[in-house]
């Protein structure tokens, strides 16, 4: 069996929680927590955390997020769950990170993709991995975005079909806290060093697939594939808004999401494939949107397709 060394920012793609503003006056905050606040021992957490107005200390930021999970603080668990991961006690995480992902959690749909293609704390399930992944990837995870990479070397071509399934069943990833809090601002903490596991391939021998450089120009769709025709359909193209669909590690990842959205979404097939590359990342757009609305309709539509999707206004 072949180990596969990837060096990954896992605490960076986690996305590191950093309470905004300055420091609290952790006098009073710890008072509140003490006194049973549930929302004041999950800040505590927080503090303890990241190391703001306080030595970071992540033995102390766990207790607090134990203390206030028990009173059913979502966000509590979702970062007990995350740290409880980072500190190596990785079973007891799972649970809590399963629970994250069925809200649409970016971090956890990057963590039990990991998981399931390794076999590690959980069962190993190769399309499930792929299509957790997949969600987490699309949100813009760079370490997802790597591993889907490295998957695609492994997979039969059964297996990605299985794993479009699971795709559409996977709850879309959210953009807001789930308690509608401020929302997260990520900052870049050291890099960790990581694996996953890979046994033989497939197909042996099967190369790599390119990855178009940093340089690379915005791509568009290649005009004699028919499958990229636009069909007919009630959307109204001739405009300048857009919608992004994804952002991928390559163009050819890019450009299969398209076929596939566009064999469940007609009204795709009235707007232009854009593929922009930004450093390794391939974002998949549909331009040439008439108005906002038609922007949103068509949003919708991806949505309940099981495709990621944001407008992007002119």
């Amino acid at each position: 069996m072949k180990r596969l060394m990837v060096a990954l920012l896992l605490a960076a793609s986690l996305g590191v929680v950093a309470p905004a503003g300055a420091a609290p006056d952790l006098t009073a905050l710890q008072a509140k927590a003490q006194a049973g606040d549930a929302d004041a021992q999950f800040k505590m957490g927080e503090a303890y955390r990241v190391g703001k107005g306080v030595t970071a200390d992540q033995e102390a930021a766990i207790m607090w997020y134990r203390r206030a999970t028990a009173q059913g603080h979502i966000r509590a668990s979702e970062e007990l769950g995350f740290a409880l991961f980072a500190h190596g006690d990785r079973h007891e995480a799972m649970p809590y990170i399963e629970k994250a992902a069925a809200r649409g959690e970016a971090r956890a749909f990057y963590l039990l993709g990991t998981a399931h293609f390794n076999g590690d704390y959980t069962s190993r399930d190769w399309p499930l991995a792929y299509a957790q992944t997949e969600r987490a990837a699309a949100a813009g995870l760079p370490a997802a975005q790597k591993n889907l990479e490295v998957m695609d070397h492994y997979l039969l071509p059964a297996d990605k079909a299985k794993a479009e399934q699971i795709l559409a069943t996977l709850p879309v990833v959210r953009t807001n806290p789930p308690d509608g809090g401020v929302p997260v601002v990520r900052v870049p903490p050291a890099p960790i060093q990581t694996a996953i596991t890979t046994p033989k391939p497939a197909k042996a021998g099967k190369p790599a697939l390119p990855v178009k450089p940093a340089s690379t120009p915005v791509a568009s769709a290649d005009a004699g594939d028919a499958a990229d025709k636009p069909a007919k359909s009630s959307a109204r193209a001739g405009g300048d808004w857009k919608v992004q669909l994804g952002a991928f590690g390559s163009e050819d990842r890019a450009r299969d999401r398209w076929k596939t959205l566009r064999a469940k979404v007609a009204d795709l097939g009235a707007y232009q494939q854009h593929i922009v590359s930004a450093s390794t990342v391939q974002r998949l757009q549909a331009t040439n949107i008439a108005s906002k609305a038609d922007a949103q309709a068509l949003c919708k539509k991806v949505t309940a397709a099981g495709g990621d999707c944001l407008v992007i206004a002119p």
